[in-house]
């Protein structure tokens, strides 16, 4: 059964998936059916009101539909190469490989990817006392902001399909000889059901996806056992997160409500587990927690952003496309920094500086 269950599933990814692009004839048949719908429906209670006032709803719902349906395809076929062997993803699929495709100095991980699968049954427990403990705190104070209140988890299930490691580097150059630093290209894109209530309204998330690069330090090496004294564990830069919003969530998922919480959620990862923030795993009491928490910092990195030449013109005027009001956003880790804002160019000098 097991083997039939595996072929199935590389049949199904095997085959090439194309995907589909929104286009005008879509769009068209989708808003005019929705269009003759609710002009009957108006026709027969005749409010006296112009019919000029459905167009603006049944052209969000239209956009929103085939946005949807586009969204759902990507997480379906995302799931299917969680679960196939990466030998029959190549095959079905050349524009999404694994990170020792491209660059040959990450190693497979298939071995590794069979050891999370045995043990992801187990760590439901943990991940929904880190939810609870450390996430559900930090989403409360963060949602506060925006005036939304009462949010917490009702019920938080990790699913069945554990994370896929696509590829491991490890660094034999330029290191320490009291550390090993490893890489690893990691995605979720599993069947979690989460389900939260943000006041009394009961909303939940489905097919929430996760990609990015993880960096794993273990240091100090010992001359007893275990040998490491600890581990570090964070990302490199913010991950790629994706999600459906199901219940009464669903109501609320306005460009603007999504938004708010797609920031939200990739803050509070940033403040946990990427860079310079790190999830500390001790191996032994001869190490100091603190020389793993807070070790000295190597040096300062200063950014200094000088100018930019013949950007796009963005902006579209009376005559048409004019010029561009363009500023500039650095990304290190956690931490964003925003150049001022330029009017009317597209060769903007900023002479901005950060560290």
């Amino acid at each position: 059964m097991e083997g039939e269950s595996e072929n199935n599933t590389s049949d199904k990814v095997s085959k090439p998936i194309t995907w589909p692009h929104m286009n005008v004839g879509s769009l068209t048949i989708s808003f005019l059916t929705k269009l003759a719908a609710a002009g009957i429906i108006w026709g027969w209670g005749y409010f006296n009101y112009s019919i000029a006032w459905l167009i603006a709803p049944i052209a969000f719902s239209v956009w929103k539909t085939e946005c949807k349906k586009n969204n759902e395809l990507r997480i379906l076929t995302t799931q299917a190469s969680a679960l196939a062997k990466e030998k029959v993803l190549i095959m079905g699929r050349i524009d999404e490989l694994p990170s020792w495709v491209y660059f040959p100095d990450f190693d497979r991980a298939e071995w590794l990817n069979r050891i999370l699968y045995k043990v992801w049954p187990s760590m439901n427990h943990f991940v929904r006392q880190l939810c609870k403990q450390n996430i559900e705190p930090s989403i409360v104070e963060k949602l506060t902001e925006y005036k939304i209140k009462g949010f917490q988890f009702d019920r938080l299930v990790l699913g069945r399909i554990p994370p896929k490691i696509y590829g491991i580097k490890v660094y034999d150059k330029n290191t320490s000889r009291n550390e090993i630093i490893l890489d690893a290209d990691i995605m979720y894109a599993g069947d979690c059901d989460i389900t939260f209530f943000v006041g009394n309204i009961k909303g939940g998330i489905k097919d929430f996806q996760i990609r990015g690069l993880v960096r794993i330090v273990m240091k100090p090496m010992l001359s007893v056992m275990p040998l490491i004294g600890g581990v570090q564990i964070f990302y490199l830069n913010n991950p790629t997160i994706n999600f459906n919003l199901v219940g009464m969530a669903d109501v609320l998922d306005l460009p603007g409500f999504n938004e708010i919480l797609r920031k939200t959620i990739v803050e509070q990862i940033a403040a946990i587990v990427v860079l310079p923030n790190k999830i500390i795993i001790p191996l032994s009491e001869e190490v100091p927690i603190e020389s793993l928490k807070m070790p000295e910092p190597e040096g300062v990195l200063r950014i200094h952003v000088v100018e930019a030449k013949h950007l796009m013109k963005k902006d579209i005027g009376v005559l048409g496309k004019g010029k561009s009001d363009p500023y500039a956003v650095i990304n290190v880790g956690a931490q964003e920094f925003r150049t001022k804002t330029i009017d009317n160019t597209i060769n903007p000098k900023w002479d901005f500086w950060c560290e």
